[in-house]
């Protein structure tokens, strides 16, 4: 929808609606249009869809009306959807069904539970509501102050005119399931017809289910076409010698009817194209002359319904999308006329005609028409066919939609069709949208390392994940910004606990281990796998899985070493490995190796996904000058600056930077960076030392950054200078990103970053000296640093990119799901 032209004066009621029209007792006083919609605010609006397991016919309609009012909230009995695109990237809302067990598989067994769950839906803050009903949705409860359109697919088939036929091929025709059964379905259409009152218009997908409309709730509808794909469909006026079908291989659909009828026809040939449980029994019925080709994707489809002579449809449908798709290729349709078909085929009997009907679900039936069809085939045009088609287009669904419900509320008397944008996925976004719903566990507040490689994984997945910390901090707001879900547990004691060591949690402490279990754990029960993003996270996941029943994906970012680990934290590592873990996310080999020596975890459930570092931020700064961002950091403009990005611990070597700069009077040192866990005294000796070596002028403490891509763009080459192996190394790739030579310790993941003089130098780990050295020569080597910020940035776009790495842990947390 668009805003900007819902100005005060619109939001003024008119004196009578299209709504008014179609529901007022003529001579009565006009309705009054409710307050609400007069206030001077934008109109808000909600769309309510039955489930969203699939893209079929419904979702087509669902597609085009957020299309019509892309603003507009969703709310929908269930969410499994795995491509997620034609809802354009939009979170729903979805009722207690979506929690309960095998729901994704088994979600219309729920049936006699749906009327009681469309109505928890609460959308009492919507202006407007529009329903998308082939089932429930349209029983969404509204108040008298908002207005309800349903576009209804159908009145519940199954309860009302197909009910014998439903008990029949569920087998329900006898005993005490069929009893139940049909007392459900009673209490069903007792609801469906109560409901149908609180709706203010109908919108019908054709005259047939118009009609329908009338019979079961006594109410009047206006037809709107439901939107067909034309364009992706092309006119082909060269026909062959074959006659096609092509459906889903379901009782209803009559395929059998049609493979049987061109059996007794053996001079003519059939093209069947489809799949699903009827297959073998078509397959027997099949003749020398019948194809059948099962499943195809669109692209053969569309080839074969181009060239066919004629496309042969026998079921009774509400609309039929196939049918009008025929016509848009120039391909005449012989169809079984009742339904839908009666108002998408133009038959013999009209100017331009574009097919024929048979009367009777038979084979000599539809022998007879096919007889029929070749006589006067050369009545139809193909030309004819697609002028027929192009009625049925998206655009003019969405014309004619928008129209219909503007006209039907006040407020948005003025309001102008937005222009159709196809909606563009972003990189990636496939497995973004397979990606199952996801609990992300991360222990810290903090933005640290770890902190910025989840927040790409939620920017991504932030429509299938939510998030629990255990800690309150800048995280936290970055996240929120996403607009994810974020939950902040209370660690307690527990927040001391070191890695490096010290006592296992007792007390206190163990009473807040088992609050984060639970807590953790009651939130689990809504997703399909746990995402544990750091160690003391993953311990807490690890229980709390088996608590929930949920497989546990741990992303390990660190070298689980004695250099890193305390003893009693390794085993807690190991114990975890056997007792919860369905799976290792390892950031770097190195990484991955020292987990496998440790745990003698099974390889085959380890996975290596390097981080992925967005460019963006970096290249949003290259049109501004250098000079211009030391200005604004107070850093000397004239000096080589050497910057060193990380926490301020003792393992990450800030030290030996220091070091070096007593032995190169030439640069200055720039330090970004705060100590977060304990390590303040650390901090303490770093400027004790600068005191004591004069280095006050040509040291620069920045402390905790927010921009980090303005402080490396400022400096003139960024150091790693970690004296333990390091587990990936993401200032590195971040240096690289701000084309920056990049000078870093030859150890740990490092080395599956750097090729050394090629896209960044090596050093040895704590050598103050060679580090020196190094830092001289590129100073002084201008060759050198081109070639190192040439390959370097190339490195970090090809290896190390956000599509890449989100797609990555997407597959494994899918896989994992799964089993």
């Amino acid at each position: 929808m668009n805003h900007d032209v819902l100005e005060e004066d619109m939001l003024r009621p008119a004196t009578r609606s299209a709504l008014d029209e179609l529901t007022s007792v003529p001579g009565a006083p006009p309705a009054r249009r409710p307050a609400a919609l007069r206030a001077n605010r934008t109109v808000r609006i909600a769309i309510v869809h039955d489930w969203l397991v699939t893209y079929a016919g419904a979702e087509k309609v669902l597609e085009q009306i957020i299309a019509c009012f892309p603003d507009a909230d969703l709310f929908s009995l269930v969410d499994f959807l795995d491509d997620r695109s034609f809802l354009r990237g939009k979170p729903v809302t979805t009722s207690f069904i979506q929690k309960l067990p095998f729901a994704r598989s088994k979600y219309r067994s729920y049936l006699p539970l749906m009327p009681l769950a469309i109505e928890q839906l609460d959308v009492s803050a919507y202006d407007v509501v529009i329903s998308s009903s082939h089932a429930v949705a349209k029983g969404i409860l509204t108040g008298p102050d908002q207005v309800h359109v349903s576009y209804v697919h159908s009145p519940i088939r199954y309860a009302w005119d197909l009910q014998h036929q439903y008990l029949q091929q569920s087998k329900l025709t006898s005993g005490p399931k069929s009893a139940l059964a049909r007392l459900i379905l009673h209490y069903i259409r007792n609801w469906d017809i109560r409901t149908s009152n609180s709706v203010d218009g109908f919108v019908a997908n054709s005259e047939f289910i118009a009609r329908r409309i009338k019979k079961v709730y006594q109410r009047e509808a206006q037809v709107i076409f439901p939107p067909v794909d034309v364009e992706a469909f092309s006119l082909c006026t060269e026909k062959e010698d074959f006659y096609l079908t092509a459906s889903r291989m379901v009782p209803y659909k009559k395929i059998d009817l049609i493979v049987e009828a061109f059996a007794r026809m053996p001079e003519r040939r059939l093209v069947v194209i489809g799949d699903g449980p009827d297959m073998e029994k078509i397959r027997a019925k099949a003749g020398p002359n019948v194809e059948i080709m099962g499943y195809q994707p669109f692209k053969v489809l569309k080839d074969h319904m181009s060239r066919a002579k004629a496309f042969i449809f026998a079921a009774e449908e509400d609309f039929g999308i196939s049918v009008v798709e025929a016509q848009a290729c120039g391909t005449p349709v012989i169809a079984f006329g009742k339904g839908g078909a009666l108002e998408t085929v133009r038959d013999l009997s009209l100017s331009a005609p574009t097919g024929m009907f048979f009367d009777e679900q038979n084979a000599d039936a539809i022998i007879d028409a096919v007889g029929r069809f070749d006589d006067h085939a050369h009545q139809f045009s193909p030309a004819h066919c697609r002028r027929n088609a192009e009625q049925f287009s998206a655009a003019n669904f969405r014309e004619r939609f928008f129209a219909h419900v503007r006209a039907s509320v006040p407020a948005l008397r003025a309001a102008k069709l937005p222009p159709y944008v196809p909606y563009q996925a972003q990189p990636g976004a496939q497995a973004v949208a397979d990606a199952p719903r996801i609990l992300a566990v991360d222990q810290s507040g903090v933005l640290g390392g770890a902190e910025l490689s989840l927040l790409e994984i939620v920017k991504a997945l932030r429509s299938r994940i939510e998030v629990v910390l255990f800690d309150d901090g800048p995280f936290r707001t970055a996240l929120a910004k996403t607009g994810v879900d974020v939950n902040v547990l209370d660690a307690g004691a527990l927040r001391h606990v070191r890695k490096q060591g010290g006592s296992l949690p007792k007390g206190q402490a163990l009473k807040g281990l088992v609050s984060l279990v639970r807590a953790t754990a009651k939130r689990a029960r809504n997703v399909d796998v746990i995402y544990a993003n750091t160690q003391r996270a993953m311990v807490i996941g690890a229980l709390a899985g088996k608590l929930a029943r949920r497989p546990v994906v741990w992303h390990l970012r660190d070298i689980v070493s004695p250099e890193h680990f305390g003893g009693k934290q390794l085993a807690i590592i190991k114990w975890c490995a056997r007792f919860g873990l369905a799976h290792v996310i390892a950031n770097s080999a190195a990484s991955a190796r020292a987990f496998a020596d440790l745990t003698q975890f099974d390889s085959k459930r380890v996975d290596v996904v390097f981080n992925g570092i967005s460019a963006e931020p970096f290249d949003a700064l290259r049109a501004v000058p250098r000079a211009a961002l030391r200005e604004r950091l107070n850093l000397p403009q004239d000096a080589f600056l050497v910057g060193s990005f990380s926490r301020l611990a003792r393992w990450k070597g800030q030290h030996v930077l220091l070091e070096a700069m007593v032995l190169n009077p030439q640069m200055h040192a720039v330090l970004v960076g705060a100590p977060l866990f304990g390590e303040d005294q650390y901090e303490i000796e770093l400027h004790a030392f600068v005191a004591a070596h004069n280095l006050g002028e040509r040291v620069h403490f920045l402390g905790f950054q927010h921009d980090i891509p303005a402080c490396m763009c400022a400096v003139d080459a960024v150091v790693h200078t970690s004296i333990t192996p390091e587990p990936f190394g993401r200032v590195i790739v971040e240096g690289m990103l701000a084309r920056r030579p990049v000078v870093a310790a030859r150890a740990g993941g490092v080395l599956e970053i750097i090729d050394d003089h090629e896209n960044g130098v090596l050093c040895t780990p704590g050598d103050a000296h060679m580090l020196a050295d190094t830092l001289a020569e590129l100073r002084s080597n201008d060759e050198l640093r081109e070639r190192l910020v040439r390959n370097g940035y190339q490195t970090a776009l090809s290896r190390f990119g956000t599509q890449s790495y989100v797609e990555g842990v997407a597959r494994i947390l899918k896989g994992v799901a799964g089993r």
